[in-house]
Protein backbone atom coordinates (compact mmCIF):
# COMPACT_ATOMS: atom_id res chain seq x y z
CA UNK A 1 0.00 0.00 0.00
CA UNK A 2 1.29 3.43 -0.92
CA UNK A 3 1.52 5.80 2.05
CA UNK A 4 3.15 8.80 0.41
CA UNK A 5 3.69 9.91 -3.16
CA UNK A 6 6.19 12.66 -3.97
CA UNK A 7 5.91 13.84 -7.57
CA UNK A 8 8.17 16.32 -9.39
CA UNK A 9 8.82 18.06 -6.07
CA UNK A 10 10.97 21.19 -6.11
CA UNK A 11 11.58 23.90 -3.53
CA UNK A 12 13.49 27.10 -4.17
CA UNK A 13 14.84 29.63 -1.71
CA UNK A 14 16.29 32.96 -2.87
CA UNK A 15 16.59 31.74 -6.47
CA UNK A 16 18.48 28.63 -5.35
CA UNK A 17 17.14 25.08 -5.55
CA UNK A 18 17.01 23.28 -2.21
CA UNK A 19 15.08 20.33 -3.61
CA UNK A 20 15.06 19.74 -7.34
CA UNK A 21 12.58 17.48 -9.15
CA UNK A 22 12.20 14.73 -6.52
CA UNK A 23 10.04 11.70 -7.30
CA UNK A 24 9.47 8.99 -4.69
CA UNK A 25 6.75 6.57 -3.66
CA UNK A 26 6.84 5.29 -0.08
CA UNK A 27 5.05 2.01 0.56
CA UNK A 28 3.96 0.25 3.73
CA UNK A 29 6.67 -1.74 5.50
CA UNK A 30 9.61 -0.33 3.52
CA UNK A 31 12.70 1.61 4.58
CA UNK A 32 14.10 4.42 2.46
CA UNK A 33 17.44 6.08 3.17
CA UNK A 34 18.28 9.55 1.85
CA UNK A 35 21.71 11.14 2.00
CA UNK A 36 21.23 14.91 2.14
CA UNK A 37 22.24 18.03 4.03
CA UNK A 38 20.45 19.03 7.21
CA UNK A 39 18.83 21.98 5.41
CA UNK A 40 17.42 19.70 2.72
CA UNK A 41 16.25 17.18 5.32
CA UNK A 42 14.29 19.75 7.33
CA UNK A 43 12.87 21.32 4.16
CA UNK A 44 11.68 17.92 2.93
CA UNK A 45 10.05 17.11 6.25
CA UNK A 46 8.25 20.46 6.29
CA UNK A 47 6.98 19.83 2.76
CA UNK A 48 5.70 16.39 3.74
CA UNK A 49 3.88 17.81 6.75
CA UNK A 50 2.50 20.72 4.71
CA UNK A 51 4.28 23.33 6.84
CA UNK A 52 5.59 24.99 3.67
CA UNK A 53 4.42 24.89 0.07
CA UNK A 54 6.51 23.48 -2.79
CA UNK A 55 7.71 25.66 -5.64
CA UNK A 56 6.66 22.88 -7.98
CA UNK A 57 5.20 19.38 -7.75
CA UNK A 58 3.20 17.75 -4.99
CA UNK A 59 3.26 15.58 -1.88
CA UNK A 60 0.17 13.42 -1.41
CA UNK A 61 -0.68 10.81 1.18
CA UNK A 62 -3.37 8.17 1.48
CA UNK A 63 -6.27 8.49 3.92
CA UNK A 64 -4.67 5.80 6.08
CA UNK A 65 -1.27 7.49 6.37
CA UNK A 66 -0.26 8.49 9.89
CA UNK A 67 3.12 10.23 10.03
CA UNK A 68 5.45 10.67 12.98
CA UNK A 69 8.68 12.64 13.10
CA UNK A 70 11.93 11.87 14.95
CA UNK A 71 14.49 14.68 14.87
CA UNK A 72 18.01 14.18 16.16
CA UNK A 73 17.59 16.90 18.79
CA UNK A 74 13.95 16.26 19.80
CA UNK A 75 13.21 17.35 23.34
CA UNK A 76 12.32 14.68 25.92
CA UNK A 77 10.54 14.75 29.27
CA UNK A 78 13.71 14.49 31.31
CA UNK A 79 12.03 13.85 34.69
CA UNK A 80 10.14 10.77 33.51
CA UNK A 81 11.55 7.26 33.43
CA UNK A 82 11.76 5.35 30.16
CA UNK A 83 8.68 3.30 31.10
CA UNK A 84 6.66 6.35 32.13
CA UNK A 85 7.57 8.15 28.93
CA UNK A 86 6.58 5.31 26.63
CA UNK A 87 3.35 4.61 28.50
CA UNK A 88 2.43 8.30 28.27
CA UNK A 89 2.70 8.30 24.48
CA UNK A 90 1.04 4.89 24.24
CA UNK A 91 -1.96 6.17 26.16
CA UNK A 92 -2.42 9.48 24.30
CA UNK A 93 -2.09 7.65 20.97
CA UNK A 94 -4.40 4.81 22.01
CA UNK A 95 -1.76 2.30 20.97
CA UNK A 96 -3.21 -1.18 21.58
CA UNK A 97 -0.27 -3.52 21.01
CA UNK A 98 2.15 -4.54 23.81
CA UNK A 99 5.18 -2.28 24.11
CA UNK A 100 7.50 -4.84 25.72
CA UNK A 101 8.76 -6.14 22.38
CA UNK A 102 9.55 -2.60 21.27
CA UNK A 103 11.65 -2.10 24.39
CA UNK A 104 13.44 -5.37 23.73
CA UNK A 105 14.18 -4.57 20.09
CA UNK A 106 15.54 -1.12 20.95
CA UNK A 107 17.55 -2.26 23.97
CA UNK A 108 15.51 -0.34 26.54
CA UNK A 109 14.47 -3.15 28.90
CA UNK A 110 17.34 -2.64 31.35
CA UNK A 111 16.75 1.12 31.21
CA UNK A 112 13.00 1.04 31.81
CA UNK A 113 13.23 2.52 35.33
CA UNK A 114 15.98 5.00 34.47
CA UNK A 115 15.10 8.68 34.35
CA UNK A 116 15.58 10.14 30.90
CA UNK A 117 17.92 12.83 32.23
CA UNK A 118 20.35 10.05 33.16
CA UNK A 119 20.37 8.42 29.71
CA UNK A 120 23.29 8.81 27.33
CA UNK A 121 22.88 10.63 24.03
CA UNK A 122 22.70 7.31 22.18
CA UNK A 123 20.15 5.81 24.57
CA UNK A 124 17.96 8.88 24.10
CA UNK A 125 18.16 8.31 20.35
CA UNK A 126 16.77 4.79 20.76
CA UNK A 127 14.03 6.10 23.03
CA UNK A 128 12.94 8.67 20.44
CA UNK A 129 12.43 5.90 17.91
CA UNK A 130 10.54 3.78 20.47
CA UNK A 131 8.28 6.76 21.18
CA UNK A 132 7.41 7.01 17.50
CA UNK A 133 6.60 3.29 17.39
CA UNK A 134 4.03 3.53 20.21
CA UNK A 135 2.38 6.57 18.62
CA UNK A 136 0.21 4.60 16.17
CA UNK A 137 2.08 5.78 13.08
CA UNK A 138 2.64 3.80 9.90
CA UNK A 139 5.21 6.21 8.41
CA UNK A 140 8.10 7.54 10.50
CA UNK A 141 10.55 10.19 9.31
CA UNK A 142 13.88 9.89 11.15
CA UNK A 143 16.73 12.38 11.02
CA UNK A 144 20.12 10.77 11.68
CA UNK A 145 18.96 7.39 13.03
CA UNK A 146 22.51 6.18 13.75
CA UNK A 147 24.99 9.01 13.17
CA UNK A 148 26.55 10.43 16.37
CA UNK A 149 25.51 7.29 18.29
CA UNK A 150 27.84 4.81 19.96
CA UNK A 151 28.53 1.51 18.24
CA UNK A 152 26.08 -0.45 20.41
CA UNK A 153 23.16 1.87 19.75
CA UNK A 154 23.90 2.09 16.03
CA UNK A 155 23.87 -1.71 15.78
CA UNK A 156 20.66 -2.02 17.82
CA UNK A 157 18.86 0.49 15.60
CA UNK A 158 20.05 -1.11 12.35
CA UNK A 159 18.97 -4.56 13.54
CA UNK A 160 15.57 -3.17 14.62
CA UNK A 161 14.67 -1.86 11.15
CA UNK A 162 13.38 -5.20 9.73
CA UNK A 163 11.26 -5.66 12.87
CA UNK A 164 9.79 -2.16 12.46
CA UNK A 165 9.01 -2.86 8.82
CA UNK A 166 7.35 -6.15 9.83
CA UNK A 167 4.85 -4.08 11.82
CA UNK A 168 3.76 -2.48 8.54
CA UNK A 169 5.61 0.72 9.34
CA UNK A 170 7.52 2.57 6.61
CA UNK A 171 10.66 4.51 7.48
CA UNK A 172 12.31 7.44 5.77
CA UNK A 173 15.79 7.89 7.25
CA UNK A 174 17.97 10.86 6.36
CA UNK A 175 21.63 11.45 7.10
CA UNK A 176 24.40 13.81 6.07
CA UNK A 177 26.62 10.72 5.87
CA UNK A 178 26.44 8.47 2.84
CA UNK A 179 28.14 5.68 4.75
CA UNK A 180 25.40 5.73 7.43
CA UNK A 181 22.73 5.39 4.74
CA UNK A 182 24.56 2.45 3.18
CA UNK A 183 24.91 0.73 6.54
CA UNK A 184 21.12 0.81 6.99
CA UNK A 185 20.99 -1.78 4.17
CA UNK A 186 17.92 -0.21 2.58
CA UNK A 187 16.98 1.41 -0.71
CA UNK A 188 19.15 4.51 -0.77
CA UNK A 189 19.11 7.86 -2.54
CA UNK A 190 21.17 11.04 -2.70
CA UNK A 191 19.22 14.31 -2.59
CA UNK A 192 21.19 17.45 -3.38
CA UNK A 193 21.16 20.48 -5.66
CA UNK A 194 21.79 18.19 -8.62
CA UNK A 195 18.56 16.32 -8.04
CA UNK A 196 17.32 13.06 -6.52
CA UNK A 197 19.25 9.97 -7.56
CA UNK A 198 19.31 6.34 -6.50
CA UNK A 199 22.51 5.02 -4.94
CA UNK A 200 23.84 2.35 -7.26
CA UNK A 201 25.36 -0.72 -5.66
CA UNK A 202 27.28 -3.34 -7.63
CA UNK A 203 25.45 -6.43 -6.37
CA UNK A 204 27.33 -8.72 -8.76
CA UNK A 205 30.73 -7.87 -7.35
CA UNK A 206 32.71 -10.86 -6.05
CA UNK A 207 34.19 -9.95 -2.68
CA UNK A 208 37.53 -11.37 -3.78
CA UNK A 209 37.56 -9.25 -6.93
CA UNK A 210 39.13 -5.85 -7.03
CA UNK A 211 36.37 -3.19 -7.04
CA UNK A 212 38.23 -1.07 -9.57
CA UNK A 213 37.63 -3.52 -12.42
CA UNK A 214 34.63 -2.32 -14.43
CA UNK A 215 32.57 -4.80 -16.42
CA UNK A 216 33.37 -4.12 -20.07
CA UNK A 217 31.94 -6.13 -22.92
CA UNK A 218 33.78 -4.29 -25.71
CA UNK A 219 37.09 -2.66 -24.64
CA UNK A 220 37.34 -0.57 -27.79
CA UNK A 221 34.03 1.13 -26.87
CA UNK A 222 35.19 1.99 -23.34
CA UNK A 223 33.40 4.91 -21.78
CA UNK A 224 33.55 5.23 -18.01
CA UNK A 225 30.36 6.56 -16.47
CA UNK A 226 30.70 5.20 -12.94
CA UNK A 227 33.59 5.26 -10.47
CA UNK A 228 33.59 2.50 -7.82
CA UNK A 229 34.43 2.91 -4.15
CA UNK A 230 34.23 0.26 -1.46
CA UNK A 231 32.40 0.74 1.84
CA UNK A 232 32.58 -2.29 4.09
CA UNK A 233 31.39 -5.12 1.84
CA UNK A 234 29.52 -2.91 -0.62
CA UNK A 235 30.67 -1.33 -3.83
CA UNK A 236 29.08 2.07 -4.42
CA UNK A 237 29.15 3.54 -7.92
CA UNK A 238 29.55 7.32 -8.24
CA UNK A 239 28.68 9.44 -11.23
CA UNK A 240 31.67 11.61 -12.21
CA UNK A 241 29.50 14.71 -11.74
CA UNK A 242 29.06 13.82 -8.05
CA UNK A 243 32.78 13.81 -7.36
CA UNK A 244 34.48 17.02 -6.24
CA UNK A 245 38.07 15.82 -6.30
CA UNK A 246 40.26 12.79 -5.68
CA UNK A 247 43.42 12.64 -3.62
CA UNK A 248 46.18 10.23 -2.79
CA UNK A 249 46.93 9.86 0.93
CA UNK A 250 49.46 7.37 2.32
CA UNK A 251 49.26 5.23 -0.79
CA UNK A 252 45.45 5.11 -0.93
CA UNK A 253 43.24 6.98 -3.37
CA UNK A 254 40.19 8.69 -1.88
CA UNK A 255 37.11 9.97 -3.70
CA UNK A 256 35.71 13.17 -2.19
CA UNK A 257 31.94 13.53 -2.53
CA UNK A 258 30.47 16.44 -0.61
CA UNK A 259 32.06 16.31 2.83
CA UNK A 260 32.94 12.61 2.76
CA UNK A 261 35.87 10.51 1.60
CA UNK A 262 35.60 7.03 0.11
CA UNK A 263 38.54 4.71 -0.67
CA UNK A 264 39.04 3.68 -4.27
CA UNK A 265 41.34 0.89 -5.48
CA UNK A 266 42.26 2.78 -8.65
CA UNK A 267 45.32 5.02 -8.78
CA UNK A 268 45.10 8.72 -9.59
CA UNK A 269 46.80 8.07 -12.92
CA UNK A 270 44.21 5.44 -13.84
CA UNK A 271 41.41 7.76 -12.81
CA UNK A 272 42.97 10.65 -14.72
CA UNK A 273 43.00 8.60 -17.91
CA UNK A 274 39.45 7.37 -17.46
CA UNK A 275 37.99 10.74 -16.52
CA UNK A 276 39.76 13.01 -18.98
CA UNK A 277 36.54 13.41 -20.99
CA UNK A 278 34.55 14.39 -17.89
CA UNK A 279 36.34 17.62 -17.02
CA UNK A 280 38.81 16.25 -14.46
CA UNK A 281 42.25 17.86 -14.23
CA UNK A 282 45.44 16.60 -12.57
CA UNK A 283 46.26 19.77 -10.69
CA UNK A 284 48.92 18.18 -8.47
CA UNK A 285 50.65 14.83 -8.28
CA UNK A 286 48.36 13.96 -5.34
CA UNK A 287 45.14 15.58 -6.59
CA UNK A 288 42.67 15.15 -9.44
CA UNK A 289 39.95 17.80 -9.46
CA UNK A 290 36.59 18.17 -11.18
CA UNK A 291 36.94 21.57 -12.85
CA UNK A 292 33.16 22.04 -12.72
CA UNK A 293 33.54 22.26 -8.94
CA UNK A 294 36.30 24.93 -8.98
CA UNK A 295 35.37 28.51 -8.08
CA UNK A 296 38.74 30.33 -8.05
CA UNK A 297 42.37 29.99 -9.06
CA UNK A 298 44.48 31.74 -6.44
CA UNK A 299 48.09 32.86 -6.62
CA UNK A 300 49.39 32.88 -3.03
CA UNK A 301 53.02 33.64 -3.85
CA UNK A 302 55.09 33.66 -7.02
CA UNK A 303 55.48 29.88 -6.78
CA UNK A 304 52.40 28.90 -4.78
CA UNK A 305 48.96 28.37 -6.30
CA UNK A 306 45.69 26.77 -5.23
CA UNK A 307 42.17 26.05 -6.44
CA UNK A 308 39.21 27.10 -4.32
CA UNK A 309 36.27 24.73 -4.57
CA UNK A 310 32.67 25.78 -4.98
CA UNK A 311 31.38 24.39 -1.68
CA UNK A 312 30.23 25.88 1.58
CA UNK A 313 33.69 25.46 3.14
CA UNK A 314 35.52 26.98 0.14
CA UNK A 315 38.11 24.26 0.50
CA UNK A 316 41.46 24.83 -1.23
CA UNK A 317 43.52 22.18 -2.98
CA UNK A 318 47.05 22.71 -4.32
CA UNK A 319 47.86 23.59 -7.91
CA UNK A 320 51.35 22.72 -9.09
CA UNK A 321 53.20 25.55 -10.80
CA UNK A 322 53.98 23.18 -13.67
CA UNK A 323 50.25 22.74 -14.32
CA UNK A 324 49.38 26.45 -14.22
CA UNK A 325 49.70 27.02 -17.97
CA UNK A 326 47.66 23.88 -18.70
CA UNK A 327 44.73 24.98 -16.55
CA UNK A 328 44.85 28.48 -18.04
CA UNK A 329 44.48 26.99 -21.51
CA UNK A 330 41.61 24.76 -20.41
CA UNK A 331 39.76 27.61 -18.74
CA UNK A 332 40.69 30.22 -21.37
CA UNK A 333 42.29 32.44 -18.72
Amino acid sequence: MELLNIKNLSKENKNSNIINNMNLTISKGKTIGIKCSEEICLTLFKLIFGKIQPSKGSVTQSDETRINLVLKDDGLYERLTVNEYLKFFRDISNYKSPIEEIKIKLGLVTLKNTKIKNLSHSEKGRLRIARALVSNSNLILIQEPTLYHDMESSLIIREALPYINSLGIALVCTSVSLEEILLLDCTGYILDKNGFNAIEIDTNCNRDDKPNKPIISEPHMLKITKIPAKINEKIILFNPTEITYMESLNGTTYINVGEEKFPCAMSLTELENKLKDFGFFRCHRSYLVNLQKVREVINWTRNSFSLTLDDKYKKSIPLSKSRLDDIKKLLYI
